[in-house]
């Protein structure tokens, strides 16, 4: 029988092999490989629906549902994106990468002496991008090997110029993208306006674009102030801040000095190329002539964004530095106008890789900062009370009621201006802080329910994270912004258009920055725990989006308030304001829930990922509010499994060991209620982890005294003057420069080469503002720093 039965499978065998042979003639593909001509190469742009067919790293694949940007190889195990349809024939040909400029913009204009940013988009559908080659014309002007590639084209001259980038692909292929024309006006001051638009307040301006207003002329410096349709604020020459938006030219009547000469700027610190660690002060410096008149002022900037100026020489900013890649450039004004902005110099800030930029403790304590002032009061970013981690801004909002054009404006009320808003940003994440921007809010809905939609979103939140220098993202968005339609019965392939194209444009945002940035939730409770009963308009609409986001999401903090009664695990509907409520809504996230009409439970997140929402105060909310006692009775039952003797009780019933923590709506309302949340919970946060705690407090500790043996000063705060101590451990030269909050150099104490020995100088401070200094001691290759407060 066994020979019988081993001659029949040869037999088969042999069979099977000749059908293939048969059925496979010369120049065709066999059974085992596929015809993938004609079939596209996957783009992460590219939006794809069910059944759509690409091909990537030699395979075929098919659309299961709607996908962007998941790329096909990483996505294709069971219920993902893709599946994959096996091998193309030949192993597939190499295809060539992609690329287009996504800047300068067509059409654009520069003044002579500018520099212009050429930058561009290039991927490969079956390898990787090894280089991006620029050009003007037919020149080559440099090349970039890490995204995102660009090159800046320096002090340009007058003209019309043309531009094109070439990407090289790990096989050799290249492409080469579209054109786009830009012109270089010329730079001299002729006093003319013939041509020029009249500025009117709500009209979209376009970088260094020219406009007349009361007689005289002016240029667009930042597109997207010059363009609002706060006149009041922005208008050239009138609005309290047209000097943040605009540059002055001259009169329209000749005025201005026809044959005024542009004054000449560079930077002399620090040099092309410098790498820094993140939270380093950089300090930068440029020297700045003008031939036929006086240089008024020199503006600094990081990546096209202001960071400071100096009046008077030697010019110089400070800026306390955020990882990542910068271009530095140096832009000089004269006294009748004219300016001239200095070639680029590049640096390299790298992370700390110690608690530093885009790193979260282990347990963290987020609160949200108003934009507004609801009855709780205001107070500017610097004065956030140390006990925060993350201060989330609200709200970003869209342009229009239920639009997708995202914009968010410093009140200026707290800020007056916004450079000094980015500098407390900027400030707080020099502490160690991350600082988010929040969209929609209660009075925020947007409407993201259309590919165009969800392209204007993506830009606009891009731009806005960019311009401010935020560290990640915070989704809140209640009302109308996030709604389930009819028909709509499975979280993991979402159909309704608000939810479909909302999830696309935020995963082009966040897949516009690095891996530090960082993006976090605030849904309602009836957005996420209310699927469990219900799954439709509201209830359970924000599942799509937690599900899509899982493995990107840092955390997720529901609002535990303004909620009716709310559905646990076991079947019990618990009441705001409780320890049970708490306890058993995140529970919900922690094990994973069924989903009404779902044919699969809603997965659990990770335990690090879930932290609780609460109202700082009983006026903060129209309900939930939840005395310390009661939540620490929650967590002490969430996190170590201490029962309170509640109704619920835990499936886990050890408790979840590293629970993320507590977020407050806010921290205006804390100060107003004496600041009861952060000083009840920010202990109890610290305790749980208290050795960790203990080593940090004591580093720094230690790290104070070590800064106050070479300097300190007293008194300390002081009203009028006070007195520095310093010591020098070897004879050479020595500086001690005192610079604000916002790295702006007040005062040169001492510049001058001095012996070893312990030295004492004044600083009179009678004409600086209250607020806080801090002073730094160089004395050969050492850097000691102090900070003080002036009452």
């Amino acid at each position: 029988m066994q020979y019988i039965s081993k001659h029949i499978s040869g037999f088969i065998a042999v069979f099977l092999i000749a059908m293939l042979a048969f059925f496979t003639l010369p120049g065709q593909l066999s059974a085992y490989e596929l015809d993938c001509s004609g079939v596209p190469a996957w783009s992460s742009s590219e939006v794809y629906t069910g059944g759509a067919e690409v091909q990537y790293n030699g395979n075929k694949y098919r659309a299961n549902y709607w996908t962007q940007n998941n790329n096909p190889e990483e996505y294709s195990d069971a219920y993902e994106h893709w599946t994959n349809l096996g091998p193309c024939g030949g192993g597939g040909t190499n295809q060539p990468p992609s690329i287009s400029l996504t800047a300068p913009a067509n059409g654009a204009t520069y003044t002579e002496g500018d520099n212009i940013l050429i930058q561009s988009s290039a991927s490969d559908a079956d390898g990787s991008v090894s280089k991006v080659e620029f050009y003007q014309g037919q020149t080559k002007l440099g090349e970039d090997s890490s995204a995102p590639y660009s090159f800046t084209l320096s002090n340009v001259s007058a003209g019309s110029l043309s531009f094109t980038a070439k990407a090289f692909d790990n096989e050799g292929a290249s492409a080469t993208s579209s054109a786009v024309s830009v012109t270089v006006n010329g730079s001299g001051n002729d006093g003319s306006c013939s041509g020029l638009p009249q500025y009117v307040a709500g009209t979209t301006y376009s970088q260094d674009q020219e406009v007349q207003n009361i007689n005289k002329k002016y240029r667009c410096d930042i597109p997207g102030w010059c363009s609002s349709g706060a006149g009041w604020a922005y208008a050239p020459g009138e609005g309290q801040h047209w000097q943040d938006a605009w540059t002055y030219i001259g009169d329209c009547n000749g005025g201005g000095g026809g044959d005024n000469e542009n004054p000449s700027v560079s930077i002399t610190a620090p040099s092309n190329g410098s790498t820094y660690t993140a939270g380093d002060i950089v300090s930068i410096s440029a020297t700045a002539s003008d031939t036929d008149g006086t240089v008024s002022k020199v503006e600094f900037f990081r990546n096209g964004t202001k960071i400071g100026e100096d009046t008077s020489s030697p010019y110089q900013v400070n800026w306390t530095s955020l990882a990542g890649n910068y271009s530095l450039t140096a832009k000089a004004t004269d006294n009748d106008g004219g300016s001239t902005t200095s070639a680029a110099v590049s640096i390299t800030v790298e992370s700390s890789g110690g608690g530093g930029d885009g790193e979260l403790p282990k347990r963290i304590m987020v609160g949200y900062w108003h934009n507004f002032d609801n009855g709780s009061g205001t107070l500017k970013l610097r004065d956030v009370s140390d006990k925060w981690d993350v201060i989330n801004i609200a709200f970003a909002e869209p342009s229009t009621p239920s639009g997708s054009n995202i914009v968010f404006t410093p009140d200026p009320a707290i800020y007056p201006s916004v450079q000094e808003f980015k500098d407390d940003v900027a400030l707080l994440r020099s502490r160690g802080k991350q600082v988010l921007i929040s969209i929609g809010g209660a009075n925020g809905a947007i409407d993201v329910s259309s590919s165009a939609d969800a392209q204007e979103f993506s830009s606009s939140m891009i731009s806005l994270i960019n311009e401010y220098g935020f560290s990640g993202m915070d989704i809140d968005l209640e009302g109308s912004s996030l709604s389930l339609a009819s028909g709509d019965t499975d979280f993991r392939n979402p159909t309704s258009p608000k939810i479909v194209h909302f999830i696309a444009g935020a995963q082009t945002v966040v897949n516009s920055f690095g891996s530090d940035f960082i993006l976090s939730m605030a849904p309602e409770t009836a957005f996420v725990q209310g699927g469990y009963s219900t799954y439709a308009g509201a209830y359970g609409a924000y599942l799509p989006v937690i599900y899509a986001f899982r493995n990107q999401m840092d955390y997720i903090h529901v609002q535990h308030y303004n909620s009716g009664c709310m559905l646990g695990l076991d079947g019990r509907c618990y009441s705001q304001s409780t320890p049970d409520f708490h306890v058993a809504m995140a529970e919900m996230l922690l094990q994973g829930f069924p989903v009404a009409s779902n044919p699969v439970d809603f997965p659990a997140l990770r335990v690090d990922q879930v932290a609780i929402g609460l109202p700082a105060a009983p006026a903060a909310a129209g309900g939930g509010y939840t005395t310390p006692a009661n939540v620490h009775k929650a967590l002490d039952y969430l996190i170590k499994g201490i029962p309170f003797g509640g109704s619920y009780t835990l499936i886990n019933s050890s408790g979840y060991a590293d629970f993320r923590g507590l977020m407050t709506w806010s921290i205006n309302w804390d100060i107003a209620n004496g600041y009861e949340f952060s000083n009840s919970h920010r202990p109890y946060l610290d305790a749980l982890d208290g050795a960790a705690v203990s080593a940090r407090i004591a580093s720094v500790e230690e790290s104070s005294l070590v800064q106050e043996k070479a300097i300190g000063g007293y008194p300390n705060p002081f009203s009028h003057g006070a007195t520095i101590d310093f010591h020098v451990e070897k004879a050479g030269h020595t500086s001690l420069v005192v610079f604000d909050n916002v790295g702006k150099r007040v005062a040169v104490l001492m510049d001058k080469a001095l012996n070893s020995g312990h030295y004492s100088v004044q600083w009179n401070a009678g004409n600086v503002p209250t607020g806080i200094y801090f002073l730094r001691l160089t004395s050969g290759e050492e850097v000691s720093n102090f900070k003080m407060y002036k009452e």
